[in-house]
């Protein structure tokens, strides 16, 4: 019981010094709006990303985005023979390898639904339900074929820039 009248002085005690020392909601009130006039009087603006090209930049007072041309950036350390950074490499091959990430995935849902459905299919011998599996089953079929393909056309898209970054003589650690 005397942690608890503690505790209850100690809440009181703060309860009083915030309202002592607290804004009222007119002093909350006048800042805000002294806030929001600095806003509407300058316009700070921050770059985010945008096409190759092309910078984007957004005015906070409007938070409309405002597209213009970029200079372009001279990379920064070795490049390839056209002119391609390790930066520029590295973000390809993390594209590229979440691209071939959902399709194993993909692949690989659609093969456990394959599974399910045909055990379904051996657990349930009712006709009209067994016309329903099947039919199912067909779909599904033809939606792992397509996975498959997306999956092999993912692994090519790899195996091509591995050998195009060859090519261009960068090193072979951008593509990790």
């Amino acid at each position: 019981m005397n942690a608890f009248r503690c505790l209850s002085a100690l809440i009181l005690t703060s309860w009083m010094s915030s309202a002592v020392y607290g804004q009222t909601l007119a002093d909350v009130a006048r800042q805000e709006r002294a806030r929001k006039k600095a806003l509407e009087s300058k316009i700070v603006i921050n770059e985010t990303s945008a096409p190759a090209g092309k910078t984007v930049t957004t005015a906070a007072a409007t938070d409309k985005p405002i597209v213009t041309a970029a200079t372009p950036t001279a990379p920064k350390g070795p490049v390839d023979n056209k002119g391609r950074d390790e930066t520029y490499w590295r973000t390809t091959f993390q594209n590229a390898r979440q691209g071939l990430k959902r399709a194993e995935d993909r692949a690989k849902l659609l093969d456990v639904k394959l599974t399910d459905l045909n055990s379904q299919l051996l657990r349930e011998g009712i006709a009209n339900r067994e016309r329903e599996l099947r039919e199912s089953i067909d779909t599904t079929k033809k939606e792992q074929a397509a996975a498959n393909i997306e999956l092999q056309a993912a692994q090519q898209k790899i195996r091509d820039l591995e050998e195009e970054l060859r090519l261009s003589g960068g090193p072979p650690g951008w593509a990790r």
